[in-house]
C-alpha cells in the first residue's frame, strides 16, 4: 500500500482534535497543532492541513493565510454552520475546500480529505507535465531547425521530400501541444484500482469483488483460466475460481493487457490496423520480457511484463495524434505510411518519456521508454533496459511489429543477446513460449 497520508489538524480545542483523531485516525497519520509555534516543521511533513475555524479569534482565516504563506498545500477548513461567509472567505484566501461542521460531518471527512489530496496532486502533476512538454517542444523545435540546416541540398530528392513531410507532421503536433489540444492518455481505472488492492494485501474475495464491476474483464479471466495453458480437471465457472487457478500474477498481467487494449484506439479508420499491430507488438514484448526473466531467473527492479507492455507507449501517443490530424484533414493528403513510420521512429522515445513522467512511473520505466531502441545512448544500461531491448527486437523478428516490412533481424548479433548471455537454443525456447502465450491470448480475447 502507498504510504499513509499525513494530516495536520490545526485546532485550539483539544476535545475537537480528539474527536477528529477518533474519526479518521485509523486511515491517516495525524498531528495536532494548537498554535503557530512549530508550525513550519509540521507543515513540511504533512499532505494536507485540516483547519478548524475555532483555531483563532479570526475564525481561523488568519491562520489559513499564515499556513499558505509558509507552504503551498491543500487546506480543508472546518467552518461553522451559522457563518457561510467563513466558507466563502476560506476559498477566497486559498483553501482547497471547506466542510461545514453540521451533524455527523465526520463521516464525510475521510472521502473529502482523500479527494482533496488526489485533486491537488493531479494539478501538480499537470503542472509538471506542462513544464516537461514545454521543454520537450523546445528540444523538438531545435532538432527540426538543426535538421533543416543540415539537410543535404541535392543528394537525394526522395529523401529530402520525406524529411520535409516528417518535419511537417511533427511541427503540427508541436503546434497542437502549444495550443493545449493534445490530451495524454490516462491509465485505465481498473488497472489502477487492482494494483492498489494488490499493494494493500487484499484477499481473493476483495479482488474478485472489484473485478466483477467489469463484466468484460471478468468473462475474459474465466475464459483464460479454462484455456490450454491454465486448464484444470474441470472448467471454472466463477471469477473466484478463475483467479485461484490463474494466480495473482497472471491475473494482474491479463488485467493489464485487457485494460491497456482500450487505449489503442484512433479516430482515423486507415490507422486502425496500425493500432492493432502496435498493441500486438506491445503485448508480445511483455510476454517476451516475462519469459526472459523466468528462463534466466533474473530479478529486475521493476515488473518485466509491465516494462514490456509500456515500452512503446510513445508510438501510441503519436499515432493517436496523427490519426486525429488525418481524420480532420489537417495533414497533407500525400503523406503516406512511410512518412508516418519515419515520424514514429524519430520521436516516439521522447513522447513515451513524457507519458511515463505524467503517469509517475519510476526512473527505470522512463529510461526504457527513452532508450529501448538505442542502448548506446543510455548513460547506464540496467538489466531492465537490456531485457526490454532484447524482447523488443525478438518479437519484431517473429513478425510482431508495426511496419509492414522491416529488415531481417539476426538475434545472435544483437548486443542485448550477447550481454544477457543468451545462446541460440535459449532464444529459440523464448520464441516458442512467447508464441504460445500470444496464441492463447488471442483465443481468450476473441
Amino acid at each position: 500500500m502507498a504510504d499513509t497520508r499525513s494530516i495536520l489538524i490545526v485546532s485550539s480545542s483539544s476535545a475537537e482534535a480528539e474527536k477528529l483523531r477518533e474519526a479518521i485516525g485509523r486511515e491517516f497519520q495525524l498531528t495536532v497543532a494548537e498554535s503557530p509555534e512549530g508550525l513550519d516543521q509540521e507543515l513540511e511533513k504533512c499532505d494536507l492541513a485540516l483547519l478548524d475555524y475555532n483555531s483563532s479569534p479570526g475564525s481561523g482565516l488568519d491562520f489559513l493565510a499564515e499556513i499558505l504563506n509558509k507552504r503551498y498545500l491543500p487546506v480543508l477548513v472546518l467552518t461553522p454552520p451559522d457563518n457561510p461567509q467563513c466558507a466563502v472567505e476560506s476559498i477566497r484566501i486559498g483553501a482547497h475546500n471547506f466542510v461545514v461542521k453540521v451533524g455527523d460531518y465526520y463521516q464525510i471527512l475521510r472521502f473529502t480529505i482523500n479527494e482533496a489530496i488526489n485533486q491537488f496532486n493531479e494539478r501538480q502533476r499537470m503542472k509538471q507535465t506542462i513544464s516537461s512538454l514545454k521543454q520537450r517542444i523546445s528540444e523538438l523545435e531545435e532538432r527540426i531547425a538543426s535538421g533543416e540546416r543540415s539537410a543535404a541540398p541535392a543528394s537525394s530528392q526522395e529523401t529530402a521530400v520525406q524529411s520535409k513531410d516528417k518535419t511537417n507532421i511533427i511541427q503540427e503536433i508541436i503546434s497542437r501541444f502549444k495550443r493545449g489540444e493534445v490530451n495524454l492518455p490516462s491509465m485505465p481505472q481498473i488497472n489502477m484500482k487492482f494494483q492498489k488492492l494488490m499493494n494493500s494485501g487484499a484477499g481473493l474475495q476483495e479482488i474478485a469483488d472489484l473485478l466483477k464491476q467489469d463484466v468484460a474483464i471478468s468473462s475474459k479471466l474465466i475464459s483464460a483460466s479454462n484455456s490450454a495453458i491454465y486448464r484444470g480437471t474441470k472448467d471454472n465457472t466463477t471469477l473466484e475460481q478463475a483467479i485461484g487457478r490463474l494466480g495473482l500474477r497472471n491475473t494482474r498481467q491479463l488485467i493489464e493487457v485487457i485494460g491497456s487494449r482500450s487505449m489503442y484506439t484512433t479516430t482515423a479508420k486507415e490507422y486502425v490496423a496500425l493500432m492493432e499491430r502496435l498493441w500486438g507488438h506491445s503485448v508480445s514484448c511483455a510476454y517476451a520480457c516475462q519469459t526472459v526473466v523466468e528462463i534466466l531467473k533474473m530479478k529486475l527492479q521493476n515488473d518485466a511484463f509491465t516494462l514490456g507492455l509500456l515500452h512503446d507507449i510513445g508510438k501510441l501517443v503519436l499515432l493517436q495524434i496523427v490519426g486525429e490530424l488525418k481524420s480532420k484533414a489537417q495533414l497533407a493528403e500525400d503523406i503516406g505510411l512511410t512518412e508516418i513510420f519515419s515520424t514514429l521512429d524519430a520521436f516516439h522515445a521522447q513522447f513515451g518519456t513524457i507519458l511515463m513522467k505524467r503517469w509517475q512511473f519510476s526512473g527505470t520505466y522512463i529510461q526504457v521508454a527513452m532508450y529501448h531502441d538505442n542502448l548506446k545512448d543510455a548513460d547506464a544500461i540496467s538489466k531492465d533496459l537490456l531485457v526490454v531491448h532484447f524482447s523488443n527486437l525478438l518479437v519484431k523478428s517473429m513478425g510482431y511489429h508495426v511496419q509492414g516490412d522491416i529488415p531481417e533481424i539476426n538475434m545472435d548479433e544483437v548486443d542485448s543477446t550477447r550481454m544477457l548471455k543468451l545462446d541460440h537454443q535459449l532464444v529459440a525456447n523464448i520464441k516458442d513460449k512467447v508464441q504460445q502465450h500470444v496464441v492463447d491470448l488471442k483465443q481468450t480475447l476473441l
